[in-house]
């Protein structure tokens, strides 16, 4: 069999596939291409790379794709718990007020028993879903992770633009898993190489800043979210005013260079609203910080406040001069002696004539204290669709 020949076939048809939407086709058919590739060539040769990179990529989608899915079906869950507790409720009155026989209670137990029985079921199956779904993400970063290895490795400009996909999408499987510290690593990773072989008005350049100011953002850190959106817009009109400039000095102008126009301009009031979000989520932040001083400000000044009353009595030890012997605190006057008899009997006599004041109640003095992944993937998408005509892009269409 040509091993070369076939794999290269399975490998059009997978990118085929992920165009479409039909993700678990696309993941057969890359995996069968990598099974391939890496039985010939063994796991880290550097023809592997671009199997193991789109097979990576597909199960980062597929993951995606289950997530959801997942979601939509822990909803319906809830919905149907919603609706079982709004029937026990009409239910449960009409048995107190007719005093209907046991046969019936038993029914309804019965009928109780089977419905939890059901959602058993229904929660083992959501959980064998979202083990599938970490074992698709893990597998994910085990793909990519090689890619990035086998590229990087490789000193050419094309290679090294690849290995910049593989960080970038290593990222998005961080932020899947909600590692976003490690998402941002691997978003700086990405720009590194691509400001070093990009024009500054590539658009790959500009989903790399929206992706590391969506990291940004999921990690509460809502100032540099703000700066690498702002980042992404600036890309943009960069690359418009460029498009712009070359439609004038061509005689008639490109349709290609006008659609792209367009295009990016769809995409600027969405990326605006996200920093309008963060600077809102910023502002909740520094108010919620703010009402948290104040709180612990309060408990602090209850304490000294409970600690200046008189109703709280200290015991005042000193320290043992130089020289003295250390020996046990005395405490035999705090102990209440045995009386003689007499002496009670004396005293109850005294006591049932005098009666004692009660004691101040101890309280303390102090106050209580108070109890995005949508532009980008347009951008993907959009970058896909546009043919490499600048030098500086090396990157493949499907990339």
């Amino acid at each position: 069999m040509d091993v070369d020949g076939e794999s290269k076939k399975l490998l059009g048809l997978g990118q085929k596939h992920l165009v479409m939407g039909n993700i678990p086709a696309a993941v057969n058919a890359f995996q069968e291409a990598a099974s391939l590739l890496g039985k010939k060539y063994g796991e880290t040769a550097d023809e592997c790379a671009e199997a193991f990179f789109y097979y990576g990529k597909s199960l980062l989608e597929l993951a995606r794709m289950e997530n959801g899915v997942l979601g939509n079906a822990l909803e319906g869950v809830q919905v149907e718990e919603e609706g079982e507790k709004a029937e026990d409720d009409s239910v449960l009155p009409t048995v107190d007020e007719t005093e209907e026989s046991e046969e019936e209670d038993k029914e309804n137990d019965k009928a109780e028993d089977d419905k939890e029985n059901e959602l058993t079921v229904e929660d083992k199956s959501l959980q064998e879903s979202e083990e599938d779904e970490i074992g698709n993400l893990e597998l994910a970063w085990d793909m990519l992770e090689l890619a990035k290895v086998i590229y990087k490795r490789q000193e050419t400009k094309e290679a090294q633009l690849h290995a910049a996909q593989a960080h970038l999408k290593l990222g998005e499987v961080s932020i899947e898993s909600e590692n976003y510290t490690q998402a941002i690593e691997e978003f700086q990773a990405c720009l590194a190489l691509q400001q070093k072989y990009l024009e500054a008005h590539d658009r790959l350049l500009a989903e790399s800043h929206y992706q590391l100011a969506l990291a940004y953002h999921y990690n509460s850190q809502f100032d540099e979210a703000v700066l690498q959106f702002g980042k992404s817009v600036e890309v943009i009109d960069k690359r418009m005013a460029m498009l712009t400039e070359r439609i004038k000095k061509a005689e008639s102008g490109s349709p290609e260079d006008e659609k792209e126009i367009e295009e990016l301009k769809g995409l600027l009031p969405e990326i605006k609203e996200k920093i309008e979000d963060s600077k809102e989520s910023q502002k909740s932040a520094r108010v919620a910080e703010l009402a948290l001083k104040a709180t612990l400000v309060g408990t602090t000044s209850g304490f000294a406040q409970s600690e200046d009353s008189g109703s709280v009595s200290t015991i005042p030890v000193r320290k043992a001069a130089d020289g003295a012997p250390q020996c046990v605190t005395d405490i035999s006057h705090l102990v209440r002696k045995k009386r003689k008899p007499e002496e009670e009997t004396q005293q109850g006599d005294n006591e049932a004539k005098k009666s004692k004041p009660e004691p101040a109640v101890n309280g303390g003095g102090g106050d209580a204290a108070p109890s995005g992944n949508e532009v980008a993937e347009k951008m993907e998408e959009e970058t896909e669709k546009r043919p490499q005509a600048e030098s500086g892009a090396a990157v493949e269409s499907t990339v």
